[in-house]
C-alpha cells in the first residue's frame, strides 16, 4: 500500500488480483503440520538442505495439498489456531517462575505469579502473530487487581506502557487494562477493558483485535498479586483457511536461506489476508487503536497491506503480494473481492482509490490507479475467470481512459496526481509511473484480447509501443552511470531510482539484453549490508518493495546468481535480525537497520516486501505464466550456482510440478509433471548450444541444432513446445 509513513493522504500501496474458484480446495482442511522455521532435518552442512534421491516430483495429496517433505519444516503457520508463547523474552519488577507458562509439559500446577505495580513479563511467541489474547488467572491470586496488555512486533519496541505504533494518528497506545477475577479469565474479544485503550475499546471489545506481534506483555498494574496460568492467541488472519498451513503450493531447495524466504513471504502475505470487518478505523482514534472497520465490500476476506497497520486494501501493494498468494497460498478468491471492493468505490471520472475504505482516498495516485488495473489483467489470467471480468469490464475501460488520457503529446505519462509509496519527487514524468503505465497498457490489451475486444487491444498496444519508444528517445537513458534518471530534466536528472530502474527490466521497458545487463550490475553496485538502497526515498533507505522489484529484474536480466544474493543479504537480514519477528518482512527500514516509517509504527509484517518468493517460484524454480494472457504456463530455470530445486504451482488448469537438478560440466536434468494444457514450454539452460545434446524422455530433440519440430534455442536455452501431460523428462548432456 502508499503507507503514509505516518497518518495522511500521502501514502502509497498495490492492489493485485485473487485466484477463482479453482483454488478454493487451498482452503480445504488437512496438510502438513507448521514449525519455526528452522534446517531442515537431514541438512547438509553450512545450511545447504540435501540433494534428494532423484529429481522426481511427489504427487500432491487430497484436496488440494503440497505433498508433505522436508520443506514442511519451513512452512510457519500454525496447524491450530491457537497459539501459546515459546518463551520469556523480559521482566519487570517481581515476576515468580516466569518460565512456568512456556515450559514444555505445562500443567494445571503452571503459575506465573506477578506481584506489585508496574511488574512485568514478556511472552515470545516466536514469530509474528495474531488476533485475541486469552489469560486465564488462579484462584490463589488477590482481588481487585488490573493487568494492562501491550503488543509489539519487534523486541526493540517491547515496552510494559505503550504497544508499537498503529493507528495513524497519535500512535498513542497505553497499556490496555483489564480487571483480574481469581480463577476467572479474560478474552480480549468479549471482556470490555478498564482503562487505557480509549472509548472504541470500551464502546466494543472486537476493537481490540491486535493484527501482528510477536511479543505479549502482562503487567500488573495494581499493588497486590495476580496468578497467570495460562496465556494463548486465537490467530484470526486468513479467516477462510480451515488449516493454515495447509498451502496448495511448495518450494524447496539446497540453500536453506532460500527455503526460509520463500515460506516467510508466504506467511507475511497469509497474515494480510484478514476478515472483511476486521480492518482499522480511519479516522484514528486519539488513545489506541480500533481494528474493527468494514474494509472489504465483497465476499468475506480481503488482501490488506500489513498485519498490524494498515489493515486496508492498498492497489500498489497487491503488485506484490497477489503474485506471492498466487504461488504459495493460491487464495485467488480474496483478491477478486480485494478488487471488487476498489471498483465499488471508482470517481464518476473514472479514477480509482489510492486506498480502499476505511480510508479511501480517491484519484489522488496515478500509480495506485494503475496497480489497479494490473492487478486486474493479472488476476483474470491467473485464475481464468473471465464472467468476473465482464462484470468489471467497464468500469475498467473507464479506468484506463481515465489515465491514458495523462499521456502527453510526447508519449510519455505525465503523473498529476502524486501519491505513491513513499518514494520522493512522484509528479511529472518520472520513470517508476511511466514504466508502471507501459505495464498496464501492455496488460490491458491482453485482457481486451482475452474478452474479445480487439479495438481496444490494439489501440492500448500502440500506446504502449509509444510509451516504450518515448522512454527510449527521451533521455532517461545514462551510459556513463548504467542506470535510467528518473526524470529528463530537474531535479529528478540526477536521481536513478531503483523502483524505476527495476521495473524498466522487469516490465520489459528494456528490449536490450546488454542493457538489462548493465542495470543489473549497476543496481548491485549500490547494496548495503543489509540489502539494496532505494534512493528515491532518501540516501540511506532499504525498502525490500522496490527490493522485490529489483530481486524479479536482476532474473529477467539473466543475472540469476546476483537475484539469489540480493535475496540472501536484505530477506535473510529481516530473517536473522535479533529485533526482527524471524518469520516475516519488514515495511521498509535504513542501511543502520532501524525503522524508516516513524519509528514503531513500521510495520513488520508487510506483503509488498515479498518480492523473493514468487520470483523463487518463477524465475529459480521456473513455473510461470507464459505471457501476459491465456492460462498457459512455461517451465524455465535459473538455477544460478544452486545444484537443485523443486517444487509445484496450483495453476486454473492444474497442478505443475518440477524437480531440476545441476549434474556439473553444463549438465542438467528437469522433470516435469503436468496436465493437459498446463505447459506450452519447457526450457533448459546450456552452456554452448552447438556441442550439448538435450533429450526429452531419452529421445534426442537437440544434438547442435533441433532434432524435432517445437525446438529452438535462444536465450541460452533450449525450448520445447508441444509436450505431453504427463511426466516429462528433460536432459542436458555434453556431447
Amino acid at each position: 500500500m502508499p503507507h503514509s509513513e505516518v497518518q495522511g493522504p500521502t501514502r502509497r500501496v498495490l492492489v493485485t488480483t485473487g485466484l477463482a474458484a479453482a483454488f478454493v480446495a487451498a482452503t480445504e482442511a488437512g496438510g502438513g503440520r507448521a514449525v519455526a522455521a528452522e534446517p531442515a532435518a537431514g541438512a547438509a552442512p553450512q545450511g545447504a538442505s540435501a540433494v534428494p534421491a532423484g529429481a522426481s516430483v511427489p504427487a500432491s495429496r487430497p484436496g488440494g495439498k503440497a505433498p508433505s517433505g522436508k520443506w514442511d519444516a519451513f512452512n510457519l503457520s500454525p496447524a491450530s489456531r491457537t497459539v501459546r508463547p515459546v518463551a520469556v523474552y523480559t521482566l519487570t519488577g517481581v515476576v515468580r517462575r516466569p518460565e512456568a507458562l512456556v515450559t514444555k509439559g505445562r500443567g494445571a500446577k503452571a503459575v506465573t505469579r506477578i506481584t506489585g505495580k508496574g511488574s512485568s513479563v514478556t511472552f515470545d511467541f516466536g514469530k509474528e502473530v495474531g488476533g485475541f489474547v486469552t489469560l486465564s488467572f488462579g484462584p490463589g491470586g488477590e482481588t481487585n487487581q488490573t493487568v494492562g496488555l501491550t503488543y509489539s512486533e519487534l523486541s526493540n519496541f517491547v515496552s510494559a506502557s505503550s504497544s508499537d505504533g498503529s493507528n495513524g494518528g497519535s500512535n498513542n497506545e497505553p497499556a490496555v487494562q483489564y480487571a483480574v477475577t481469581p480463577g476467572g479469565r479474560i478474552s480480549t474479544d468479549k471482556d470490555t477493558p478498564v482503562a487505557g485503550a480509549g472509548p472504541a475499546a470500551t464502546a466494543h471489545p472486537a476493537s481490540q483485535l491486535r493484527g501482528g506481534f510477536r511479543y505479549l506483555t502482562v503487567v500488573n498494574e495494581t499493588s497486590g498479586s495476580v496468578d497467570l496460568t495460562d496465556v494463548s492467541v486465537r490467530i484470526t488472519f486468513a479467516p477462510n483457511a480451515a488449516d493454515l498451513s495447509a498451502y496448495p503450493n511448495y518450494f524447496y531447495c539446497d540453500d536453506d536461506m532460500l527455503n526460509r524466504v520463500w515460506y516467510a513471504g508466504a506467511y507475511t502475505v497469509q497474515t494480510n489476508i484478514i476478515a472483511a470487518d476486521q480492518g482499522r478505523v480511519w479516522g484514528p482514534p486519539d488513545l489506541g487503536w480500533d481494528n474493527s472497520a468494514k474494509v472489504g465490500e465483497a465476499g468475506g476476506t480481503v488482501l490488506v497491506d500489513g498485519a498490524k497497520r494498515d489493515r486496508t486494501v492498498w492497489p500498489g501493494d497487491l503488485g506484490i503480494s497477489v503474485l506471492t498468494d498466487y504461488v504459495s497460498l493460491g487464495d485467488l478468491v480474496t483478491v477478486r473481492d480485494s478488487l471488487q471492493t476498489l471498483y465499488n468505490h471508482q470517481d464518476a471520472d473514472g479514477a480509482l482509490p489510492y486506498a480502499g475504505p476505511a480510508v479511501n482516498f480517491i484519484g489522488n495516485s496515478d500509480a495506485y490507479h494503475l496497480w489497479t488495473l494490473i492487478g486486474t489483467a493479472s488476476y483474470v489470467q491467473l485464475s481464468g475467470d473471465t464472467a468476473w471480468a465482464r462484470t468489471a469490464y467497464d468500469a475498467y475501460k473507464k479506468a484506463v481512459t481515465y489515465i491514458v488520457a495523462k499521456i502527453d503529446g510526447d508519449g510519455l505519462l505525465n503523473v498529476t496526481s502524486a501519491a505513491d509509496w513513499a518514494r520522493s519527487d512522484a509528479d511529472g514524468k518520472n520513470l517508476e509511473a511511466n514504466a508502471i503505465m507501459y505495464r498496464a497498457l501492455v496488460t490491458a490489451s491482453a485482457l481486451a484480447t482475452t474478452l474479445g475486444d480487439p479495438a481496444s487491444a490494439g489501440a492500448w498496444k500502440a500506446k504502449a509501443a509509444a510509451l516504450k519508444s518515448a522512454v527510449e528517445s527521451g533521455g532517461y537513458w545514462d551510459e556513463a552511470v548504467g542506470l535510467y534518471r528518473d526524470k529528463p530534466t530537474g531535479g529528478g536528472a540526477s536521481l536513478y531510482p531503483q523502483d524505476g530502474n527495476a521495473l524498466a527490466v522487469w516490465f520489459g521497458l528494456v528490449d536490450s539484453a546488454d542493457r538489462a545487463r548493465t542495470i543489473s550490475a549497476s543496481l548491485a553496485w549500490r547494496w548495503t549490508a543489509v540489502g539494496a538502497l532505494s534512493p528515491e526515498k532518501s540516501g540511506s533507505s532499504v525498502h525490500p518493495f522496490p527490493g522485490g522489484m529489483e530481486v524479479h529484474a536482476h532474473f529477467a536480466a539473466g543475472q540469476d546468481a546476483t537475484a539469489l544474493d540480493l535475496i540472501r543479504r536484505e530477506w535473510g537480514f529481516m530473517l536473522d535480525s535479533p529485533t526482527g519477528t524471524a518469520s516475516t518482512f519488514w515495511e521498509g527500514y535504513r542501511s543502520d537497520g532501524t525503522s524508516d516509517y516513524s519509528g514503531s509504527y513500521m510495520s513488520a509484517a508487510h506483503g509488498w516486501s515479498t518480492g523473493p518468493t514468487s520470483a523463487l517460484t518463477y524465475r529459480f524454480l521456473g513455473i510461470s505464466p507464459t505471457g501476459d494472457a491465456g492460462a498457459g504456463h512455461r517451465v524455465e530455470p535459473h538455477p544460478g550456482e544452486q545444484r537443485f530445486a523443486q517444487g509445484q504451482l496450483t495453476t486454473a488448469k492444474g497442478v505443475i510440478g518440477a524437480s531440476w537438478q545441476q549434474r556439473g560440466g553444463g549438465e542438467f536434468d528437469l522433470t516435469v509433471n503436468a496436465p493437459g494444457g498446463a505447459v506450452d514450454e519447457i526450457a533448459v539452460p546450456v552452456t554452448d548450444a552447438r556441442t550439448c545434446v538435450v533429450r526429452l524422455d531419452g529421445r534426442t530433440v537437440w544434438q547442435g541444432s533441433a532434432r524435432r519440430t517445437g525446438v529452438t534455442f535462444s536465450g541460452g536455452y533450449v525450448r520445447i513446445a508441444g509436450v505431453a501431460a504427463g511426466t516429462r523428462k528433460v536432459t542436458v548432456r555434453r556431447r
